[in-house]
C-alpha cells in the first residue's frame, strides 16, 4: 500500500464567519450579534467573494487535471458550497467528518476582548504555544494532526494507492496536514505559522505528489508540494490563481549533535539551576 500519487487539498472560500472575525480583528464587533454568535460553526455559508474564489480555484484545478479518482469534502456547509461551486466535471463527493474544522470549543464566535477577559490564562498560552495550545473544550493543531490527519492518511494509503485525490477542507486542518505529511519539527511549524508567506488563505490549494515534477519519476513517499491560491487583481477586478514553484521536502533525521544544537538554541529558564 502507498499514498495517492497526487493529493490536492483546498481550503473553503471566504465564509460569513470569516467576515465576522476579520471585522473583529479590525476593532469592529458589530457583527457579533446574539443571532450570529449562536450559529453552529458547521452552518456558515460562503460570501459572494467566497464563491468567486471557489470558481477561480476550480477552473485552475480542471486545467491541471480533468478528472480525479476520489473526491472528498468536509460536511460543513461552507466546504460543501465550495466543492459544488468549483464545478469539477463528473465529481462524486464523499463527505468525511474527519475533514471538519478544528474545534474552537468555548471561544467559537466570541470577540477577542471576551476571550481575553474570560479566559486570560488560556489567552496567554495561545500566543506562546500555538502548536499545542488548546482552546477551552477545543482542539490544538497537534490534536488534529494526531487524531484526525493520521486517520485520513491511513485511509488514503489503504484505499487510494497511486490515485489522484481532491479534498475540500479547512485552514487549520490543512496546517495539521502540512505538519504531519512533511514531518515538520515544532520550530519549523512555528516559523510557518508566524509567516505571511505560508498563510493558508481562502481557497488555497496544497498539491502534494509522489511524482518528481522535473523527471516524472515516482517516489514511494510524498516528496513534493506546490501551492496555488486565488488572488484578486486590483486592476482588472478579476480573481486569478497565483502558483508557487514546486518544492521538495524529505523526512528529517537528527544526529545527537543536531539534537544538542536544537536544545542549545533555547535559553534556560531557571538560570540558578542551569548546569547543576
Amino acid at each position: 500500500m502507498s499514498m495517492p500519487l497526487d493529493l490536492y487539498v483546498i481550503r473553503h472560500g471566504e465564509s460569513e464567519a470569516n467576515v465576522i472575525v476579520q471585522a473583529g480583528e479590525q476593532g469592529d464587533n458589530s457583527l457579533y450579534t446574539q443571532d450570529n454568535v449562536t450559529v453552529p460553526d458547521r452552518s456558515w455559508r460562503l460570501t459572494a467573494t467566497g464563491r468567486k474564489q471557489a470558481d477561480c480555484i476550480g477552473r485552475w484545478l480542471v486545467s491541471q487535471q480533468q478528472l480525479f479518482d476520489r473526491y472528498m469534502v468536509s460536511p460543513y456547509v461552507r466546504t460543501r458550497e465550495t466543492a459544488a461551486t468549483m464545478a469539477l466535471p463528473k465529481a462524486k463527493w464523499e463527505e468525511n467528518r474527519v475533514l471538519r474544522e478544528r474545534s474552537w470549543g468555548e471561544i467559537n464566535t466570541i470577540t477577542k476582548d471576551e476571550f481575553k477577559t474570560n479566559y486570560a490564562r488560556n489567552w496567554n498560552f495561545k500566543n506562546t504555544d500555538p502548536l499545542y495550545w488548546r482552546p477551552p473544550a477545543g482542539e490544538s493543531i497537534a490534536d488534529v494532526a494526531e487524531d484526525r490527519v493520521h486517520n485520513i492518511l491511513t485511509s488514503l494509503s489503504r484505499k487510494s494507492d497511486s490515485e489522484s485525490v481532491v479534498m475540500v477542507t479547512h485552514g487549520d486542518f490543512m496546517l495539521a496536514l502540512m505538519l504531519t505529511i512533511e514531518d515538520l519539527a515544532d520550530e519549523e511549524f512555528l516559523h510557518r505559522a508566524d509567516s505571511d508567506d505560508w498563510k493558508i488563505t481562502n481557497c488555497t490549494c496544497l498539491h502534494y505528489t509522489r511524482r518528481d515534477p522535473e523527471t516524472g519519476r515516482t517516489s514511494k513517499r510524498v516528496r513534493w508540494e506546490q501551492t496555488a491560491r486565488p488572488v484578486l487583481d486590483e486592476t482588472t477586478g478579476r480573481w486569478e490563481v497565483k502558483v508557487e514553484p514546486w518544492r521538495e521536502f524529505k523526512r528529517p533525521y537528527l544526529s545527537n549533535g543536531d539534537l544538542v544544537d536544537v536544545v542549545q538554541a533555547v535559553d534556560p529558564h531557571l538560570l540558578e539551576y542551569y548546569g547543576k
